[in-house]
């Protein structure tokens, strides 16, 4: 039964419970953030070739893996469950492309408007870190529809239950402005981390190194997001 009570996300209490969840299972977070580590470094020599489909696979997987052992839903390896999470993570990946497809579009679409010049529009997608910095900007104002909210519906899969899109945008109506303000905070220590890369000129099995605890840090917020809508009473 769908509960009428809205809950607004107390953002600064998640991202704290999470640090000290993180840190009471540093043990576990370890391994995990190693085997990302390697899932990241494959991905990456391999996404080229037909090896690149076993990488996913196994990041699948393990994020699957992850999810269950962290509400501690055993068996934490269950191919029911990573297969059935298959319908919303291919509407996640559907909502992406179909957002992103239109973001670069758009500058090619809104000269034919009446809406600023072409050249201006050429200028700007020629200049890389303008364009990956207002990109970045627009898709973190966008992720509370084409990932976050999903996210949540893929999260219920892998746990072995069947939650719609609906309900899990149902459940965090009115949190616009909380899951924004999350995804800023979580993308300082990105930014960061990407800033001393561009100084530093960091080989990159060592930046995915030092990326890889802050992917596995998001993903306990993701689950702590989840237990805070549609978990706890």
């Amino acid at each position: 039964m769908i509960n009428e009570k809205r809950k607004y996300l107390p953002v600064f209490h998640i991202l704290c419970s999470s640090g000290a969840y993180f840190k009471s299972k540093l043990a576990a977070m370890s391994v995990f953030s190693l085997l990302n580590y390697v899932s990241v470094v494959l991905g990456v020599y391999t996404w080229r070739s037909p090896a690149f489909f076993v990488v996913l696979i196994f990041a699948y997987a393990l994020w699957s893996y992850f999810f269950r052992f962290y509400f501690d839903k055993k068996p934490y390896l269950e191919f029911k469950s990573m297969t059935s999470s298959l319908s919303p993570s291919t509407k996640i990946l559907v909502l992406s492309f179909v957002i992103m497809t239109i973001l670069i579009l758009l500058p090619f679409i809104l000269p034919f408007l009446g809406l600023g010049d072409a050249d201006y529009y050429m200028h700007f997608l020629n200049d890389k870190e303008m364009l990956n910095a207002v990109v970045g900007v627009v898709s973190i104002f966008l992720a509370p529809f084409m990932f976050f909210r999903p996210f949540f519906a893929w999260i219920a899969s892998a746990l072995g239950y069947n939650k719609s899109l609906k309900y899990a945008f149902y459940h965090t109506q009115g949190n616009y402005k909380q899951i924004v303000c999350l995804l800023l905070i979580l993308n300082i220590p990105y930014v960061i981390l990407e800033q001393l890369n561009h100084y530093l000129a960091l080989p990159p099995y060592i930046f995915y190194l030092v990326l890889s605890p802050l992917i596995v840090y998001v993903n306990v917020v993701m689950a702590r997001c989840y237990e805070f809508f549609f978990v706890e009473e």
